[in-house]
């Protein structure tokens, strides 16, 4: 049910948090050792960080039609999907449960010195024989049982309490605000001076790690945007009421700031090894010590109470977005038939408590704890800094937030955890990244969701404008493929489009085309289409027109396709394509599948075979054959060997034509072994078939000349004019072959560079 407002769903509860022991147990020392002028930027900057936080919620809330319940949680996971988001819930949740403890112990750490100078209760402490930390502990844990049997009692009551926390907690501030007027003594001398304590005095515990000890103070936001679920109006509500807590709390500790930094620096320093608190500063001053005692009670019990509220809400949130695993689902549950209050995730909150209370020194924990909120907080900012980035059309915010407000905050966040302890932050960053694995593989079938098709698609967009500013060349040339291959033809597409996965996967980009008749049955076509192909339709023989328009056409990106792989196929005019192709400065390939595994009993080895003739397509086929094999190591294969066969012809002379090559082959930094083959009067396909048979893969350049200079269309001046009689033989000689590409190059690749 929703049923809170701003003002007593998000302000009360941000403020009360954000108010809590630091500002009267741990400020005044702060102050004393660093100065006002330093403390005072110690705030604002760490004011910065929640304030970057607060725009960042707000650009998310305000995005959505409905928030949901789980506070920060319910705002991410909109824009980084279910399984990051969930990965911050789980985070959230924990961080929020074991926070509850810290303020248990904060709660009992005043009452435990009462409590042994109160008879009865000192006569129970020593009769079981308690030390201070087991007192304390014993008081936090009863505490923590009225925490959740208010928790259990529900919302409603809980924020009648909290609003006559609201009252003794804001008396509390104004005591401090008022005191200097009262001018109180402490140990005989007067508390403030007449010129402020600028710079600090006593041994200074340095500007980082003042920082580092205040900055918990004010992440107390989580605890109102925790309610999300539970307002009327979530997207103004957490707005308005985040940002108002934020702007109230940052005004009452530059305040305090300055109120203290008129002490008399010689009192604030430590007595006995004991830290100077308000308590100890005002301790001779009438009515003082009551209301403050009663402000540092109630603010840690508030903080308690809210994460009370807010960590079972955040579990039940989890489990209704089917994050959690589905043995866990009874925890989203009430005990009451009908009931929405997450009273049995209470019960678990309270177990979670209990141990961090009687863990012993919570030091560690706390400072982990500290991070886990950190982190969230960082992937809130995140996230709105990706949906800004994104230029998604559906990122329509009623906000005014910057994306340069939300990276200040994620990268204020990250340098605040290297200040905490950067392996701590490691280890909870590795955590976090188990938990995303574990949902991503679980619950969303390893799909992401959320805005990061938008962002990389953001950042494709201003790369491929970049490039498109930037003369390629021989030295950046990558295999941009398309391939096209029948969809009756079964072998022929698993072979093209593990094809063009060896020469483009992890050097270039491969895009796998299935044509097909527009006459065909489209379950069948659909049943034969792998996933990552584009199916085209062609009507009878137009199948040339079709490819013709395909090949020549500019994507939105003007990143168009500069190799074209074509299977060995006649129901299109082979010839007249690969013309075409040139024309247009595209290099053509001509794929032909494996015939059978082994020729006359002799396995074929991993290896890749380049017929080299000359430079034309020689330097192509020898870049090509180099991409594939480091394609294959990257995919975890056995790394192919490379064999350059050259055919000597007329007059030239072995060991000149191994010079050649081996030379050409230093100059060009590629490895491979050169074999040079005597003149015979073989055809070159037996010859091929002769050496080859035996290979993996076989590159082989197809026939042609350079036409005449200025013949060329357009204002082109080269291309190859293919022999059209290579067409009209027949492929059989090389029906036997492992997998072949013929080859023909738009251009020559210089491979020196």
């Amino acid at each position: 049910m929703k049923r809170f407002g701003t003002f007593s769903g998000v302000f009360v509860p941000s403020f009360e948090a954000i108010l809590g022991a630091v500002l009267f147990l741990i400020l005044p020392l702060l102050v004393g050792q660093v100065g006002m002028v330093n403390m005072l930027i110690i705030v604002v900057l760490a004011n910065t960080a929640t304030l970057a936080t607060g725009f960042s919620i707000a650009d998310s809330a305000t995005n959505l039609a409905d928030v949901g319940g789980g506070g920060m949680y319910a705002v991410s996971k909109q824009s980084l999907g279910r399984a990051f988001g969930g990965s911050i819930g789980v985070q959230i949740y924990i961080a929020q449960a074991v926070s509850i403890g810290f303020y248990c112990i904060g709660f009992a750490e005043p009452l435990e010195p009462l409590l042994r100078q109160f008879a009865p209760a000192a006569a129970i402490i020593e009769q079981y024989g308690l030390s201070s930390l087991q007192t304390r502990q014993v008081i936090a844990t009863l505490f923590a049982v009225v925490g959740l049997i208010v928790a259990l009692v529900g919302a409603d009551f809980v924020s009648g309490l909290q609003m006559i926390i609201l009252v003794v907690l804001s008396a509390a501030v104004l005591a401090i605000f008022v005191s200097p007027l009262m001018n109180p003594t402490y140990e005989g001398s007067r508390l403030f001076a007449a010129a402020p304590n600028l710079t600090g005095s006593g041994v200074r515990i340095g500007f980082a790690a003042a920082f580092a000890i205040f900055f918990p103070a004010v992440t107390g936001i989580d605890a109102g945007v925790g309610m999300s679920g539970s307002l009327k109006t979530p997207q103004r509500s957490l707005v308005i009421g985040t940002f108002a807590a934020i702007g109230v709390t940052t005004a009452v500790y530059l305040g305090v700031t300055v109120v203290f930094g008129f002490v008399d620096p010689q009192l604030l320093l430590p007595r006995n090894g004991q830290t100077v608190t308000t308590l100890d500063l005002f301790s001779q001053t009438p009515v003082l010590p009551l209301v403050l005692m009663a402000g540092i009670l109630l603010a840690t019990s508030s903080s308690a109470l809210s994460y009370f509220l807010t960590a079972p809400r955040t579990l039940q949130a989890l489990i209704a977005d089917n994050v959690m695993p589905r043995q866990t689902g009874f925890l989203g549950r009430d005990f009451r038939a009908g009931g929405s209050e997450p009273r049995i995730a209470a019960l678990l909150t309270f177990a979670i408590t209990t141990g961090v209370i009687w863990s012993g020194d919570i030091s560690f924990i706390s400072m982990v704890v500290g991070i886990c909120f950190l982190v969230v907080y960082g992937w809130v900012n995140f996230a709105a800094f990706l949906e800004h980035i994104s230029g998604n059309p559906s990122f329509r915010p009623s906000s005014r937030g910057h994306w340069l407000i939300s990276l200040y905050g994620f990268l204020l966040c990250l340098g605040i955890i290297a200040l905490f302890n950067i392996w701590v932050g490691i280890a909870v960053l590795a955590f976090q990244v188990t938990i995303f694995s574990l949902i991503l593989r679980y619950k969303t079938g390893s799909q992401l969701e959320g805005v990061w098709w938008g962002a990389l698609f953001a950042l494709m967009q201003w790369l491929f404008g970049r490039m498109g500013k930037i003369i390629q060349g021989t030295k950046n040339w990558r295999p941009i493929v398309g391939t096209f291959a029948f969809h009756d033809r079964p072998n022929q597409i698993d072979g093209m489009l593990e094809m063009g996965k060896r020469l483009a996967e992890y050097k270039g980009i491969v895009s796998m085309h299935v044509l097909a008749d527009r006459g065909e049955d489209d379950a069948e076509i659909e049943l034969r289409t792998p996933t990552t192909a584009h199916v085209l339709r062609y009507n009878g023989d137009s199948v040339n027109t079709m490819l013709s328009g395909i090949i020549q056409s500019v994507p939105a990106a003007g990143f168009g396709m500069n190799t074209v792989m074509l299977p060995v196929d006649p129901r299109f005019d082979a010839a007249s394509l690969i013309e075409y192709a040139l024309r247009l400065d595209k290099h053509v390939l001509l794929y032909k599948p494996a015939g059978m595994t082994e020729v006359d009993g002799v396995t074929r080895y991993n290896r890749i075979d380049v017929w080299w003739k000359g430079a034309e397509n020689g330097s192509l086929m020898a870049l090509l054959a180099h991409v594939v094999r480091y394609n294959d190591m990257k995919r975890k294969q056995t790394p192919s060997r490379i064999r350059f066969l050259r055919k000597l012809w007329g007059e030239e002379s072995t060991d000149e034509a191994r010079r050649e090559m081996q030379e050409l082959l230093r100059v060009a930094r590629l490895d491979g072994e050169v074999v040079i083959i005597d003149q015979d009067d073989q055809p070159i396909a037996a010859t091929v078939c002769s050496y080859s048979s035996d290979a993996r893969l076989v590159f082989l350049g197809l026939p042609g000349k350079p036409a005449e200079s200025g013949k060329a269309a357009g204002s082109l001046t080269r291309f190859f004019n293919i022999d059209r009689k290579i067409f009209q033989k027949n492929f059989e000689p090389y029906a036997q072959m492992p997998e072949m590409l013929f080859v023909k190059a738009a251009h020559v690749l210089d491979l020196r560079e």
